[in-house]
Protein backbone atom coordinates (compact mmCIF):
# COMPACT_ATOMS: atom_id res chain seq x y z
CA UNK A 1 0.00 0.00 0.00
CA UNK A 2 1.34 3.42 -0.92
CA UNK A 3 1.28 5.95 1.88
CA UNK A 4 0.23 9.57 1.44
CA UNK A 5 3.83 10.68 2.13
CA UNK A 6 5.09 8.56 -0.79
CA UNK A 7 2.47 10.02 -3.12
CA UNK A 8 3.29 13.56 -2.02
CA UNK A 9 7.00 12.89 -2.35
CA UNK A 10 6.50 11.63 -5.91
CA UNK A 11 4.42 14.59 -7.04
CA UNK A 12 6.37 17.33 -5.22
CA UNK A 13 9.81 16.54 -6.64
CA UNK A 14 10.84 19.09 -9.23
CA UNK A 15 13.73 18.46 -11.53
CA UNK A 16 14.86 19.28 -15.01
CA UNK A 17 14.47 22.43 -17.04
CA UNK A 18 16.26 24.61 -19.56
CA UNK A 19 19.69 25.89 -18.55
CA UNK A 20 21.13 28.80 -20.53
CA UNK A 21 23.92 30.14 -18.31
CA UNK A 22 27.48 29.73 -19.66
CA UNK A 23 28.26 27.33 -16.79
CA UNK A 24 26.38 25.50 -14.10
CA UNK A 25 25.76 22.29 -12.19
CA UNK A 26 23.07 19.64 -12.38
CA UNK A 27 22.37 17.01 -9.75
CA UNK A 28 19.81 14.34 -9.07
CA UNK A 29 16.97 15.34 -6.73
CA UNK A 30 18.00 15.17 -3.04
CA UNK A 31 21.72 14.87 -3.90
CA UNK A 32 23.84 13.95 -1.96
CA UNK A 33 20.95 12.09 -0.34
CA UNK A 34 19.14 9.24 -2.04
CA UNK A 35 17.23 10.14 -5.19
CA UNK A 36 13.46 9.48 -5.22
CA UNK A 37 11.80 6.43 -6.73
CA UNK A 38 9.86 6.64 -10.00
CA UNK A 39 11.17 9.92 -11.31
CA UNK A 40 11.96 11.26 -14.76
CA UNK A 41 13.99 14.45 -15.19
CA UNK A 42 15.04 16.18 -18.39
CA UNK A 43 17.56 19.01 -18.66
CA UNK A 44 18.24 20.94 -21.84
CA UNK A 45 21.50 22.90 -21.82
CA UNK A 46 21.66 25.71 -24.38
CA UNK A 47 24.75 27.92 -24.61
CA UNK A 48 25.59 30.72 -27.04
CA UNK A 49 25.41 29.88 -30.74
CA UNK A 50 28.79 28.94 -32.14
CA UNK A 51 29.77 27.36 -28.80
CA UNK A 52 29.85 23.79 -27.51
CA UNK A 53 28.78 22.28 -24.18
CA UNK A 54 31.43 20.54 -22.04
CA UNK A 55 30.01 18.07 -19.52
CA UNK A 56 32.05 16.69 -16.58
CA UNK A 57 30.69 14.30 -13.92
CA UNK A 58 31.80 14.93 -10.33
CA UNK A 59 29.84 12.10 -8.66
CA UNK A 60 27.96 9.16 -10.17
CA UNK A 61 26.16 6.43 -8.23
CA UNK A 62 23.03 4.83 -9.74
CA UNK A 63 21.53 1.35 -9.47
CA UNK A 64 23.52 -1.02 -11.70
CA UNK A 65 21.99 -3.24 -14.38
CA UNK A 66 23.79 -4.79 -17.36
CA UNK A 67 21.74 -2.80 -19.87
CA UNK A 68 20.81 0.07 -17.49
CA UNK A 69 17.15 -0.97 -17.55
CA UNK A 70 16.29 0.33 -14.06
CA UNK A 71 17.90 3.67 -13.18
CA UNK A 72 19.92 5.54 -15.79
CA UNK A 73 21.20 8.75 -17.29
CA UNK A 74 21.08 9.35 -21.02
CA UNK A 75 23.30 12.00 -22.60
CA UNK A 76 22.35 13.54 -25.97
CA UNK A 77 24.35 15.67 -28.39
CA UNK A 78 21.41 17.99 -29.02
CA UNK A 79 17.77 17.43 -28.14
CA UNK A 80 16.64 14.25 -26.40
CA UNK A 81 13.76 13.61 -28.81
CA UNK A 82 16.26 12.53 -31.48
CA UNK A 83 17.64 9.06 -30.60
CA UNK A 84 20.26 9.58 -33.33
CA UNK A 85 21.83 12.16 -30.97
CA UNK A 86 22.25 9.65 -28.10
CA UNK A 87 25.85 9.69 -26.84
CA UNK A 88 25.30 7.00 -24.21
CA UNK A 89 23.22 5.48 -21.45
CA UNK A 90 24.90 5.09 -18.06
CA UNK A 91 24.21 3.44 -14.69
CA UNK A 92 26.16 1.87 -11.83
CA UNK A 93 29.03 3.66 -10.09
CA UNK A 94 31.53 4.28 -12.91
CA UNK A 95 31.36 7.93 -13.94
CA UNK A 96 30.58 8.60 -17.59
CA UNK A 97 33.43 10.17 -19.57
CA UNK A 98 33.66 13.88 -20.25
CA UNK A 99 31.50 14.91 -23.20
CA UNK A 100 31.74 17.82 -25.62
CA UNK A 101 28.77 18.58 -27.86
CA UNK A 102 29.22 19.27 -31.55
CA UNK A 103 26.92 22.30 -31.31
CA UNK A 104 25.41 24.56 -28.65
CA UNK A 105 22.81 22.14 -27.23
CA UNK A 106 23.10 19.08 -24.99
CA UNK A 107 20.40 17.10 -23.13
CA UNK A 108 20.48 14.95 -20.01
CA UNK A 109 17.70 12.53 -19.10
CA UNK A 110 17.54 10.90 -15.65
CA UNK A 111 15.18 8.02 -14.84
CA UNK A 112 14.68 6.00 -11.67
CA UNK A 113 12.38 3.02 -11.20
CA UNK A 114 10.17 2.03 -8.24
CA UNK A 115 12.85 0.15 -6.29
CA UNK A 116 16.39 0.77 -5.01
CA UNK A 117 17.83 4.27 -4.78
CA UNK A 118 21.40 5.52 -4.54
CA UNK A 119 23.06 8.93 -4.04
CA UNK A 120 22.69 9.84 -7.69
CA UNK A 121 24.88 12.24 -9.58
CA UNK A 122 26.43 15.66 -9.80
CA UNK A 123 27.61 17.00 -13.14
CA UNK A 124 29.04 20.32 -14.18
CA UNK A 125 28.72 21.96 -17.58
CA UNK A 126 30.37 24.93 -19.22
CA UNK A 127 30.40 26.69 -22.53
CA UNK A 128 33.29 25.74 -24.78
CA UNK A 129 34.56 26.74 -28.19
CA UNK A 130 33.64 24.75 -31.26
CA UNK A 131 36.72 23.56 -33.10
Amino acid sequence: MIGIWQIQQHFCVKCGGILSAPLGNISSPNFPGLYPYSIDCSWLIVVAEGSSVLLTFHHFELEYHGSCAYDYIKIYNGIAEDEGNLLGTFCGDISPPQFTSSWNVMSIIFHSDRHVAFRGFSVGYRKGNLL
